[in-house]
């Protein structure tokens, strides 16, 4: 019998064939027809080859608002799927836009699909959360499988990048349900793809062995083109998690030969750090110095783009490459708290937060402890004991540093003396400066927007008119939402299997609308909000005077512009949280110190995150 990658080659000649001969009849609605199968051929990341182009064809040969719809977002996925997602970012856009005038919910399915794979970067998983809930609202009531396998898919996707443990067994619940319903190998296939990887992630090997090798049955059954991908990162993760040297040498050699001949730098990273698990370093720093010789910078934020740098850090910290460990930091703390996985959550590769931990240790930095802390309060949530156990216990922590004396203090006429001891500038009078004087004063301490607004030179105290406030959501309300989350969370946690996929979306739809506004309500310490035009104007007009502030600092001293972002929380209320890892004496004042060590290493200090 032929192999799944044989099946799958045919296949795609298939449909390559169908395109042509429509082409030749001059039939555009058949070459549409043909063209929106042929992203389904593909293999993730690697070239596409003609298949954008012919797509493109007949898109540009479309008239029909439906079919030029589905040919845009098909045309999105073929650039997504071929590597190159800044391609698919104006069809995607299209797609959905002629989808919302449309009204048809599977045409409106495929768009968002489009737009959540060209919307796959780093720095889109708000927008990814918002387009993933819009597209199970779509898929929801349609009964074509692949669509609402699409809905799951990405709905699993968002839930692991957010650690959301519920979410994801709901959506894994999901798939097995549209399995069974379908009778379909290829839904089967993705169910049990993902179903290993939660195996792996709680280190049931049991259950991952017999999974895999169900997801190995299904694929050769399906023809699904990544098969064999999704195989190899399985059985890569499982020789990590139990030490199998053999069989991590034969992977490293598998994913360093693929990243090599296709052109993907995070198959050829994960090889990296399969050859360092398989104690061949040399091999990993061969690899290391060819993807990240002149940096990390230069890793694109695509898809990949945590995998690639994470997989390089890790690399890096056990080869003690510290110029990689420095970008790696400055790169990947904004993402702390979020999961790292391969393309398609296809496996989970830890939390950015443990790569943190690894990177600061490598340097020999007491923020290790802080970093390590975080990453195992993370694993234990998500029930990822191996990951944890990786750990091991923080390090001693060494004597604590000495303090950096800083300079933040306005010197007559002359404007302001910014900057640690020794390295000193000026800066003009910047209403910022004012507001991080008062902050820096006050550690610890929440200080309303509206009473900062005041710190600055010729700015009084506004008096808020009470007629001009109210509460965001009343007591009343609030009270109901969390009685109803309550209720819903029950409900989902009950022993039985669902079987009523229409109540279950429900619910899980309703339950993130809930959690929404319960938010948005509330603020720190989940005080209720309130709200008024004039405390809105205050919080925007004190957050962009801090951020401009610490954007002219930055233009001098980054690590101090750093520190400040990292221990600084702007809002409503805004806070300055000391890190004890960094300890500070403030100068607030021409020749008088600041609040001395308790600013940096006081009881109520906190290794503070937050960027304003």
């Amino acid at each position: 019998m032929d192999s799944a990658a044989e099946r799958a080659a045919a296949a795609r000649v298939a449909l390559l064939e169908a395109y042509f001969r429509a082409r030749d009849s001059g039939d555009a609605a058949l070459m549409a027809a043909a063209a929106l199968d042929l992203p389904s051929s593909q293999r993730f990341g690697t070239h596409p080859g003609q298949v954008p182009a012919l797509i493109h064809e007949a898109y540009a040969m479309a008239t029909d608002p439906v079919s030029r719809c589905r040919l845009a977002a098909a045309l999105a996925l073929a650039w997504v799927y071929g590597g190159d997602a800044p391609r698919a970012v104006a069809f995607a856009r299209e797609a959905v836009a002629l989808a919302e005038g449309l009204n048809e919910p599977d045409v409106t399915a495929d768009a968002l699909g489009a737009a959540l794979a060209a919307r796959w970067g780093p720095d889109d998983f708000a927008e990814r959360l918002a387009l993933s809930a819009r597209l199970a609202d779509a898929a929801a009531h349609l009964t074509d499988p692949a669509r609402r396998s699409t809905a799951h898919l990405w709905r699993l996707t968002t839930a692991w990048e957010c650690l959301d443990v519920v979410a994801v067994q709901r959506q894994l619940r999901a798939l097995d349900l549209l399995a069974e319903d379908s009778g379909c190998p290829r839904d089967a296939f993705f169910a049990a793809s993902r179903r290993a990887m939660h195996a792996l992630v709680v280190n049931d090997l049991t259950a991952a062995d017999r999974l895999i090798a169900q997801t190995a049955g299904l694929g050769e059954q399906a023809a699904v083109p990544d098969s064999e991908a999704v195989l190899h990162s399985l059985v890569a993760a499982r020789a990590r998690q139990t030490g199998d040297t053999a069989t991590l040498h034969g992977e490293a050699l598998a994913f360093a030969a693929f990243g090599a001949a296709e052109g993907v730098p995070s198959v050829a990273a994960e090889a990296a750090v399969l050859w360092l698990a398989a104690d061949e370093p040399d091999r990993a720093r061969e690899l290391l110095d060819q993807l990240a010789g002149g940096g990390l910078d230069a890793v694109t934020r695509d898809v990949d783009f945590l995998l690639t740098v994470t997989s390089l850090v890790e690399v890096a910290a056990g080869l003690r490459v510290e110029d990689i460990l420095e970008d790696g930091v400055r790169l990947l703390e904004p993402f702390a708290g979020r999961a790292v996985l391969n393309t398609g959550a296809v496996v989970f590769h830890g939390v950015v937060d443990d790569y943190l931990h690894r990177a600061e240790q490598a340097l020999g930095r007491t923020g290790a402890t802080h970093w390590h802390h975080r990453a195992a309060s993370c694993y234990q949530r998500i029930g990822a004991d191996w990951w944890r156990e990786q750990l091991g216990t923080p390090a001693v922590r060494p004597p604590p540093p000495r303090a950096l004396t800083a300079h933040l203090h306005q010197d007559g006429d002359r404007g302001w003396v910014v900057g640690s001891s020794g390295a000193v500038f000026a800066l003009p009078d910047l209403k910022g400066l004012h507001y991080l004087r008062e902050l820096l004063r006050n550690p610890g301490t929440e200080l309303s927007a509206l009473d900062l607004s005041a710190a600055a030179p010729g700015h009084a105290p506004v008096v808020i008119d009470d007629a001009d406030t109210h509460e965001v959501i009343d007591k009343q309300a609030l009270l109901a939402y969390r009685t109803r989350l309550r209720q819903i969370d029950a409900e989902l946690d009950q022993p039985e299997p669902w079987t009523d996929q229409a109540e279950l979306d429900r619910l899980d739809t309703e339950r993130e609308a809930l959690l929404t506004e319960v938010r948005a309500a509330t603020g720190l310490g989940g005080r209720r909000r309130r709200f008024s035009s004039t405390y809105e104007r205050a919080r925007v007009a004190v957050r962009k005077a801090i951020a401009s502030a610490l954007d002219r600092i930055q233009q001098h001293d980054d690590t101090l512009a750093r520190l400040l972002r990292d221990t600084l929380h702007t809002g409503a209320s805004c806070r300055y949280d000391p890190d004890p890892a960094r300890p500070v004496t403030w100068l607030l004042d021409p020749g008088e110190p600041g609040p001395g060590p308790r600013a940096g290493s006081g009881p109520e200090g906190g290794a503070g995150r937050g960027t304003p």
